[in-house]
């Protein structure tokens, strides 16, 4: 059985044994594929992982690059220094705390005569306003483009002035026990029309030159404390004011020009009021220091300091007591032609302010006037005034011997007159060889007074001639002819009616009436004569 079972194996080895071939072969196929796909994963990891290790470090470095962004939004960026000391990374309110702590803190020692005495920029007169400078700081370079903010490379530098001539020495002197003469500032105040400005000119004084004390505080300060003060042995001098001259002059140009460019209050759109030389003079202050720390009702512009409150005050006290609720029309005169003799009235519009409306005018009205252009609008509505038209004409009737003063066509006053010799009394036709003339005139020339005479030849041979003293009120509508206060000294009007014509051609009224007339007849009012 062993046997047969060896010969059947031995029969079937050649099959069993391809086909342990084909098994081996397809093994060994097997094998290879899976060692290359063992390769394969390998180099796709080779190839892969440095990306992985890139992609961290992006990341990485974008985390870090975003809160880098972040921090400095509210901390100065890179690369900005002040005075040239780096304040990069800090926040604002570390750089008014460094800034005021310098300021507070550094004190300069001054010797005179065996005297010394100690002395900070506020002791000398000098503010430095650290806000101010820490805003500058922590605002430097974000107008740039975004990559420039962050580039530590690029450097901005916030170096403020702070100027040592604004010391004042009169501290100095008090201290040190100095003798001294004090200097007198220089002033800008209102003209005598209050239209404009004038300069009151200050006086140099004597005294203590503190100008080179605040030198060595300020070295201090822009170095924040890397430099220290040196001792000052202080010297006398000719002490200009802290207000010179010079400021004073730039000042007034500044107001001036704020005049001239005058700031409008505005209602609906309409001017109701313009800041003038006066509203300027009662809200304003000279400050030589333009890099001192200002009250919060206060703006600058150069060298003059307004007050919003103070502005507020002059506005509440001289502008909207003025103001009408009611329109008035403005009333013109003039003569038959339409040409305007006169302003009778200016009128005003009715202006209404809404409720609570104006409450912050001064405030506004100081930031208009910091930049020096502008206006400000205050809510309300407006009735514009309209213009009035009203002839003034005057008629004379020679027949009954009246006058009639005319406001358009209604008669405002009649006035009895005499007028020349040759005019009939009873026709006021021309039956002689002196005659008040007829037609249509205008009055173009107007006295006071006038002493009246002359010589006429007549065409009868005659010769006539006159000399009147202090005729009043003469209003003259033809080349020698007038109408006048009548020579005599008759005071009623109602008289004139009984007093025989004896004129050489002028029209003579009353004198109680005279002046009312030569006041209401414009030049250029149209007279009409006729008989």
């Amino acid at each position: 059985m062993t046997e047969h079972l060896d010969d059947s194996t031995q029969q079937f080895a050649p099959l069993f044994g391809a086909n342990n071939a084909v098994s081996g072969t397809v093994a060994d196929s097997v094998d290879a594929a899976a060692s290359d796909s063992i390769q394969g994963d390998e180099m796709r990891r080779r190839r892969i992982w440095p990306w992985v290790v890139i992609a961290c470090l992006l990341v990485a470095l974008g985390a870090a690059c975003g809160g880098g962004v972040w921090f400095f939004q509210d901390h100065v960026l890179p690369g900005t220094t002040l005075w040239g000391n780096s304040v990069t990374g800090k926040t604002e309110q570390e750089i008014v705390d460094l800034i005021n702590d310098q300021v507070d803190n550094t004190a300069v020692r001054a010797k005179y005569q065996g005297q010394s005495a100690t002395f900070t920029l506020k002791d000398l007169g000098i503010e430095v306003d650290g806000e101010a400078i820490a805003s500058d700081v922590i605002n430097a370079q974000r107008g740039d483009a975004w990559w420039q903010q962050y580039a530590f490379w690029i450097t901005h530098d916030v170096a403020p002035q702070i100027n040592p001539e604004l010391a004042d020495g009169s501290v100095v002197d008090k201290a040190l026990n100095i003798d001294a003469q004090e200097p007198v500032d220089a002033q800008v105040a209102l003209n005598d029309n209050n239209s404009g400005f004038n300069v009151i000119a200050g006086e140099n004084g004597q005294g203590a030159n503190a100008t080179s004390i605040a030198k060595q505080a300020i070295s201090t300060v822009e170095s924040l404390g890397s430099v220290q003060p040196q001792t000052v042995r202080v010297e006398l001098d000719v002490t200009e004011p802290t207000i010179t001259n010079a400021i004073a002059d730039e000042a007034k140009t500044t107001l001036e020009t704020l005049v001239n460019n005058a700031v409008a209050i505005k209602v609906a759109d309409k001017d109701i009021a313009t800041v003038n030389a006066s509203m300027l003079g009662s809200a304003m202050r000279i400050d030589a220091n333009q890099q001192s720390k200002l009250k919060d009702n206060e703006v600058r512009n150069g060298y003059v300091v307004f007050d919003a409150d103070k502005l507020q005050q002059y506005y509440d006290e001289q502008i909207k007591p003025n103001l009408k609720l009611e329109r008035e029309d403005k009333k013109v005169v003039v003569n038959n032609a339409g040409e305007v003799l006169s302003t009778e009235t200016e009128g005003h519009d009715g202006i209404v302010i809404a409720d609570g409306a104006d409450t912050e005018v001064g405030a506004r009205l100081a930031q208009v006037l910091a930049t020096g252009t502008g206006s400000v609008n205050v809510d309300g509505k407006v009735d514009p005034k309209q213009e009035v038209k009203v002839t003034h004409r005057v008629a004379i009737d020679l027949s009954d011997r009246k006058l009639y003063a005319y406001e358009n066509d209604t008669v405002v006053k009649t006035l009895n007159v005499v007028v020349a010799e040759g005019n009939d009394n009873v026709t006021g036709e021309c039956v002689g060889m002196m005659c008040t003339p007829t037609g249509d005139f205008n009055v173009w020339q107007k006295l006071p007074s006038q002493d009246m005479s002359g010589t006429l030849n007549l065409a009868d041979g005659t010769v006539e001639t006159w000399d009147v003293k202090d005729v009043g009120f003469v209003n003259y509508f033809s080349s020698g002819c007038a109408i006048h206060r009548i020579a005599g000294g008759y005071v009623a009007d109602a008289v004139m009616p009984s007093i025989a014509n004896g004129s050489h051609g002028c029209v003579g009224i009353g004198w109680d009436v005279a002046e009312w007339f030569y006041n209401w007849c414009n030049m250029g009012t149209s007279v009409h004569i006729q008989v």
